[in-house]
């Protein structure tokens, strides 16, 4: 008898290695030319914590994943990756924490983009198992994105073509058989498919990922929607009961501390009457800073009194603000329109003139949501086309039409030509900076935009410094270091002089880091206006890890050098960092009259990169400003062997 074959000794599994709490652990990637969806691991645990998420897992995808020789890829490349992240704070009981965030290379700079949005498809993306989605290459015709856990399909989207973003998603929920927020819906409306330079993408009827055109790179993919089931898939903390206290003592700050309180009780509807106060609310695209409205009727309260609200918060979020509302008079009597943050009040209000129609502003500002265009940029755009008509650098014949400041129907009859390119709107669909300088002379010195190409977000920036030059320094193409928060946490002064030029910049460089930090996190940027220390006790909590501000601070401003390096691969360099003529000039009157940020402006620009360890003349992160963040081998890459 032959003696048994016994089997060969099995060798020992490798043992994996354990998740950390908050983390869905995997990747989904799309393919659109070859109609492909899989699901990969996104790294070890200790990637996990040096991206954690958003901007900070986007931004290495995007820095590997775009190289063409040794340039970038163009945002309208089937190499272009659009990616849709989340983080480890998403799906847990931290308030606003459904967050998005969009990062690609964008069509407005040609550069790299990271913008947020909330409401409910991080949760929803979490709860099916992913952490992120990369989508690359370009469907041959319309499609969208089906996500229900296990199941993740790309889907005919031709009978969805010419809808806008509300007829998208009710569309879609209608087909699916889902209802409320069962189903996230982030889609393009017509500005998207055709491919305006500052399209945005708009999901859950309101929420807008809206900077650098975004949502002309999901057009130019031909995806014309991300449907996301909220799906089955349990997360985990490793400590819920420190989640729970670390989420109460931000909900505590945020409903008691002065500087947070009113953003808890009304969201941004402040921003008018304090901005205004300031100097910085922008008035007919900066011709002045003053005003014979009643801004009584701009107070916060009775902006609120004067809709029907319906509640519309993000997930599990307590702060009162993105509601949905309802008109009670005029014209549009019944419509329901989502209550604008500041900057709608702004870009479809103050911007172009309307001083006094709130009812007209809360409708216009819906329609720019529908049709998929950032109210900012558009508020830069419409503004710029009223004053040339008055001042006659532009013509009715030119424009199609006659466009007075205040004129809410011409200005929405505006989008559509923008929306569709029809007519001049085909000029304007490129953006104001692309659009003046194709006219040139006083269209040029009246137009509001950034050497990049990027335009500032719906602020007077003349009175605000530091936004100014946040936005012009940053890599992303919108502010890259955000508004002061509890800077002192960080050893920054409490307050400085915001018209002197060297303090500006020593605050901005120094709170440098907490915004991408925050944006890599899954939360909305609202409800992280508390102590850094609170944001990451709950992030330790739902990790497992005892992630320091140090550390959060570190992680953002490595973040932040990624971007750069992308941004210089595409040709962004430091001689386009400087305002237009417009958006730089010094306001005659109103608070901050007379304040020439011009005359400082070199003087900012160079302290600024004193003090983040940037190289002026070539833009680059210095080696040791890249080896102190632990980028030894992006040193090697931009410096060589000077590294």
């Amino acid at each position: 008898m032959m003696p048994a074959i016994k089997d060969a000794p099995k060798k020992a599994a490798k043992p994996q290695p354990t998740l950390p709490g908050g983390f869905a652990g995997q990747i989904l990637r799309v393919d659109l030319a070859k109609r492909k969806c899989w699901g990969e691991p996104w790294g070890s645990p200790s990637e996990m914590r040096d991206q954690l998420g958003g901007i900070g897992l986007g931004s290495r995808i995007l820095y590997e994943e775009t190289r063409k020789g040794k340039g970038n890829v163009s945002w309208d490349h089937a190499d272009n990756r659009l990616i849709l992240a989340t983080g480890p704070l998403a799906g847990l009981p931290v308030w606003g924490t459904g967050g998005l965030t969009v990062v690609t290379i964008g069509a407005g700079t040609n550069g790299p983009t990271s913008t947020q949005a909330n409401g409910f498809f991080g949760t929803n993306l979490k709860y099916c198992g992913y952490d992120a989605i990369v989508i690359q290459g370009q469907a041959r015709d319309w499609v969208y994105l089906y996500i229900d856990d296990d199941r993740v399909e790309i889907r005919d989207a031709k009978p969805y073509v010419g809808k806008d973003t509300w007829e998208t998603q009710d569309a879609l929920s209608a087909d699916l058989g889902m209802r409320g927020h069962q189903l996230s819906v982030y889609s393009i409306g017509p500005a998207g498919e055709h491919l305006a330079r500052f399209a945005a993408i708009q999901g859950d009827y309101g929420h807008v990922a809206s900077k650098n055109g975004v949502g002309a790179v999901m057009g130019k993919k031909k995806l014309k929607a991300v449907a996301i089931v909220k799906g089955t898939r349990a997360l985990t903390a490793n400590d819920p009961r420190g989640l729970v206290q670390a989420a109460d003592e931000i909900a505590h700050d945020l409903k008691t501390d002065p500087s947070a309180r009113s953003l808890y009780e009304y969201g941004t509807l402040p921003g008018v009457v304090n901005l205004n106060k300031l100097g910085a609310l922008p008035i007919k695209n900066y011709t002045t800073n003053t005003t014979d409205a009643d801004l009584s009727k701009w107070e916060a309260p009775k902006l609120r009194e004067g809709f029907d609200h319906r509640g519309h918060q993000c997930n599990s979020c307590g702060m009162h603000h993105c509601h949905m509302s309802v008109i009670r008079q005029g014209p549009n009597k019944g419509k329901i329109v989502d209550e604008p943050e500041y900057e709608g009040w702004s870009g479809a209000g103050w911007t172009i003139g309307v001083t006094g129609d709130i009812d007209g502003v809360a409708w216009l500002n819906t329609q720019l949501d529908r049709a998929c265009l950032d109210v900012n940029e558009f508020g830069w755009v419409c503004g710029w086309v009223m004053e040339g008509l008055e001042k006659g650098w532009l013509t009715k014949q030119q424009v199609g039409f006659d466009l007075k400041w205040g004129d809410i129907q011409g200005a929405n009859r505006l989008i559509q030509m923008i929306s569709k390119r029809e007519g001049f709107g085909d000029l304007l669909a490129e953006g104001v900076k692309r659009a003046s300088e194709k006219l040139g002379g006083a269209a040029l010195e009246a137009s509001i935009f950034l050497g990049k190409g990027a335009s500032p977000r719906g602020h007077d920036h003349r009175a605000r410094w530091e936004e100014m030059l946040d936005t012009a320094t940053s890599s992303t193409a919108t502010m890259e270091t955000g508004n002061p928060v509890h800077q002192t946490e960080v050893g920054l002064p409490a307050r400085i002089n915001p018209f002197n030029g060297i303090e500006v910049a020593k605050l901005v460089a120094g709170c440098r880091g907490r915004r991408n930090f925050e944006d890599s996190l899954g939360i909305c940027i609202f409800t992280t206006r508390t102590r850094l220390e609170n944001v990451c006790r709950a992030l330790s909590a739902a990790t497992g890890w005892r992630y320091t501000v140090e550390e959060a601070m570190r992680q953002g401003r490595r973040t932040a050098a990624i971007n750069r390096a992308v941004a210089l691969r595409c040709g962004l360099t430091p001689a386009l960092e400087f305002p237009s003529k417009r958006y730089g000039s010094t306001p005659q009157d109103g608070p901050a009259k007379g304040q020439a940020v011009s005359a400082q402006w070199d003087t900012m620009v160079q302290t600024w990169y004193d003090e983040v360890g940037y190289d002026r003349k070539t833009g680059k992160p210095l080696p040791k400003t890249l080896k102190e963040l632990g980028l030894d081998s992006l040193a090697k890459e931009l410096w060589g062997s000077r590294a």
